[in-house]
């Protein structure tokens, strides 16, 4: 089965390098869109004027050092060797995994739903039987005393 899913993925034209690639790309987007936010932030507190700096996009200052930052920090990453090797052995692991089957996920999220909903029930009838012991029960008992 794990040979079945990577040779589907080599039919595809997917190598461990090619979703290496992909994932840093992702990842700096994310980075960036979130660096700009920050940044946003730090510009105004300081007080200074975040101006537009591409009209067409509008795209400000602190967006284009966030996505600047980003790429600089997603481009060290992957040009740095270590990195890169533990990138591209994680991708071929990746690319080993057989996934499961649309079935198999329906039925084992079936599972899931029905085993919470059974430890709902177990824990609502132990937090209830625990609350009456402590407020009604034990403050009568103790009057008795």
């Amino acid at each position: 089965m794990a040979d079945e899913a990577s040779e589907q993925a080599n039919r595809a034209g997917m190598s461990p390098g090619r979703l290496v690639v992909i994932f840093y790309l992702g990842a700096g987007l994310v980075v960036a869109m979130f660096l700009g936010r920050v940044l946003a932030l730090i510009w105004t507190a300081a007080g200074w004027g975040d101006s537009t700096v591409l009209e067409g996009l509008d795209w400000t200052v602190t967006q284009v050092l966030g996505a600047a930052l980003a790429g600089g920090a997603a481009a060290g990453c992957y040009f740095h060797p270590k990195t890169r090797g533990l990138s591209n052995e994680v991708a071929s692991e990746l690319m080993k995994v057989t996934w499961p089957t649309w079935p198999e996920t329906r039925v084992s999220t079936g599972a899931v739903v029905v085993a919470s909903l059974v430890a709902a029930v177990i824990l609502f009838g132990i937090d209830t039987v625990a609350y009456q012991l402590m407020v009604d029960w034990l403050p009568k008992l103790w009057g008795k005393l």
